[in-house]
């Protein structure tokens, strides 16, 4: 189940960049969001429907802080990646770029606020990252 969600998660990832890049450069980029914010409502709804659940309210009433700052986040990640695109990020490796810098912050996250080990190892990954960033943005 692993492998196949890390897989559905690349797929998706993949699709979601496609996706990105191809947005009409005429339209509002939030207008584009909207619609991708409506069309995600709808899949939500379908998909909580037919899984296993509680009532709604219940369900709902599970909600806390984070389901808020993520909705939050994912609208800054959507409208970035437009602009980025919007501004001649090429789809090679506009995506490559975010998500090392994305992984090299997330190593410190881990460290500092889960108490997670950083390790000699993760920090020479790190270094090696920070080269491929700078190789890959100067191509």
């Amino acid at each position: 189940m692993f492998f196949l969600m890390i897989a559905l998660a690349v797929i998706t990832n993949v699709l979601y960049h496609v996706a990105s890049k191809s947005i009409p450069a005429e339209q509002n980029a939030f207008m584009g969001l909207v619609v991708n914010y409506a069309t995600a409502l709808i899949a939500s709804a379908i998909l909580f429907f037919i899984t296993p659940h509680e009532k709604i309210l219940v369900e709902a009433s599970k909600t806390n802080w984070a389901c808020i700052l993520m909705g939050l986040s994912i609208t800054g990640v959507e409208a970035a990646f437009v602009m980025i695109y919007r501004a001649g990020g090429e789809l090679s490796t506009a995506s490559l770029i975010v998500n090392i810098l994305i992984a090299m912050a997330m190593l410190f996250v881990g460290g500092f606020f889960y108490r997670e080990q950083i390790s000699l190892q993760k920090i020479f990954g790190a270094m090696l990252c920070i080269a491929g960033v700078i190789m890959l943005s100067h191509s």
